[in-house]
């Protein structure tokens, strides 16, 4: 499976979001572009944020996604932007 930065995801169709708190872990469902189910789970989370307003209409796909870090914090965001125009933004020590 491809990585999140460099929009390494494009073109991957979001299933499900799921956070387990107790674990500090959001865990993401998706399918690649041939259809073939992946997930990925990221652990040390610290926040979440979700949109689910479908500003440019409804999907599930992909656009964007990319991993930013804080030198000074030791803290990663990952973000990603759907083809609804919504985004996930991920918070989490990596």
């Amino acid at each position: 499976m491809a990585g999140l930065a460099d929009s390494g995801l494009h073109d991957y169709e979001l299933i499900k979001l799921s956070a387990d708190y107790t674990r500090g872990e959001v865990s993401l469902e998706m399918k690649d572009p041939l259809g073939q189910p992946e997930s990925l789970i990221l652990g040390g989370v610290m926040s979440v944020e979700m949109t689910r307003t479908q500003p440019w209409g409804e999907g599930s796909y992909i656009v964007s996604s990319d991993i930013t870090a804080d030198s000074d914090s030791g803290c990663r965001l990952a973000e990603i932007q759907l083809n609804s125009g919504d985004e996930i933004r991920i918070e989490y020590k990596g």
